[in-house]
């Protein structure tokens, strides 16, 4: 990864990007017992970029919707226009629809979470280069290898193609909708939780476990979270440091191969959420908010293995588990979702004191700083728009829709997650 602008003080926010390119290099070996590779991107900051954007990239085929095409001002011959009401969605028929317009061999995606993934598989698929012109810092999808799209109302976590190129623009970004901000303190308070459920499964299941992701984003992660007033106010300090965070997190994805580095149950209940909204035609809340969503919850989760909260032991059945999967999402997907729920490896001995030993100083250093960041960015109100028998129910499928391990399927064995999703608000 290399970078072009002058500016010391960005290079000062950007030191653990930076820092990231200098000690990896191109490959290493990693604690998984892997070599990794370190792609190259180049990352441009340029403020007021998106006057001349097309000086940056070359006969590029630009995908836009009708919100970033009044930002940016793009070669008509060479544009894709998104449609969606009130926004476009990551869908495979988008992706098909980009693919079928696409008029080089380079797509840029001027936009944000969904525009990104739609861009850069229809990339993959078609045998093209991508790169990314971000209009919101909302989503590590920037630099990562992998797209989520839904695909017949599933949510799946697709191959992609790798950035060649991210111009990042200050003015834009730090102009970005409140909700898009909100949305990024959401995902990246996010790493706080995926990182203490990779540390549980390599516990419970010996998943294995790459310490250079964490050990990148850790103390800047810090900041941005104590920042997240600022982001907020839109301060072009604060909102660089928070892009600054999703870059290095979207890197790590793509380092490793997969979205563990970045994702855990608060995901697994992001794309549950999501997948509802599409199975009756409704529009999501933007990822980063149902992520922040899916972290609150599994905070509090994890606030139950470390602090001994009392709950009723009464294990869930696959019966119950298969009839909440119907109500949600018809008895079709609910077979397979339970196909792959039994497909989980599970821990041949469950030993809680080493569990607590080991996860619980990254849990109390960060419980604060998270907790504090999803009461900025006014999470509460976000689950008020849903009764809390709809929460119940989604809290207790949403261990079924991927097969990774995380403090939902701990609490599942331990017979707690019954009661748990019943009194998550009391917890």
């Amino acid at each position: 990864m290399f970078f072009r602008r002058s500016c010391s003080k960005v290079r000062c926010i950007l030191a653990s990007v930076i820092a990231l390119q200098k000690d990896l290099k191109e490959s290493f070996k990693c604690t998984c017992g892997k070599v990794h590779s370190v792609p190259k991107i180049e990352i441009v900051f340029e403020d007021n970029a998106f006057k001349h954007i097309d000086d940056f990239f070359e006969n590029a085929t630009y995908l836009v919707d009708e919100n970033t095409a009044k930002l940016v001002e793009t070669p008509a011959a060479r544009t894709i226009k998104l449609e969606g009401s009130p926004r476009v969605l990551a869908t495979m028929e988008n992706v098909e629809k980009a693919m079928s317009q696409i008029k080089s061999d380079l797509i840029v995606s001027v936009g944000s979470g969904s525009l990104t993934d739609i861009a850069k598989y229809a990339a993959h698929l078609a045998g093209k280069s991508f790169s990314c012109f971000p209009t919101a810092p909302s989503v590590d999808g920037y630099t990562s290898c992998v797209a989520a799209i839904l695909v017949n109302g599933e949510k799946t976590t697709a191959q992609a193609v790798v950035p060649k190129k991210v111009v990042v623009d200050m003015t834009i970004l730090s102009e970005a909708p409140i909700d898009l901000l909100r949305a990024g303190i959401g995902d990246i308070a996010a790493k706080v939780t995926a990182r203490l459920d990779w540390m549980l499964s390599n516990l419970l299941i010996g998943e294995p476990i790459c310490e250079f992701a964490w050990d990148q984003l850790r103390d800047e992660l810090e900041v941005v979270l104590d920042d997240s007033e600022r982001v907020l106010s839109r301060s072009k300090e604060a909102v660089l440091r928070l892009m600054n965070v999703l870059l290095v997190s979207g890197l790590n994805i793509t380092i490793v191969g997969n979205s563990r580095p970045a994702s855990g149950a608060e995901h697994l209940i992001s794309h549950t959420l999501e997948m509802y909204h599409e199975a009756i035609n409704e529009i999501p809340p933007f990822h980063g908010l149902s992520v922040a969503m899916g972290t609150y919850v599994t905070l509090k989760a994890y606030r139950v293995i470390f602090e001994d909260v009392r709950l009723k032991r009464t294990c869930l059945t696959n019966e119950e588990r298969f009839r909440v999967l119907s109500d949600f999402f018809g008895e079709e997907k609910a077979k397979r979702f339970m196909n792959l729920y039994e497909r989980k490896i599970e821990p041949k001995q469950i030993d809680l004191d080493h569990v607590r030993r080991t996860l619980k100083p990254t849990y109390e250093k960060f419980l604060e700083k998270v907790e504090s960041a999803l009461e900025a960015i006014r999470v509460e109100e976000l689950f008020a728009s849903y009764e809390p028998e709809f929460i119940t129910k989604l809290i207790l499928i949403s261990n079924t829709i991927r097969e990774r391990c995380t403090v939902l399927d701990l609490l599942d064995q331990l017979c707690l997650l019954k009661d748990f999703a019943r009194k998550v608000f009391e917890v």
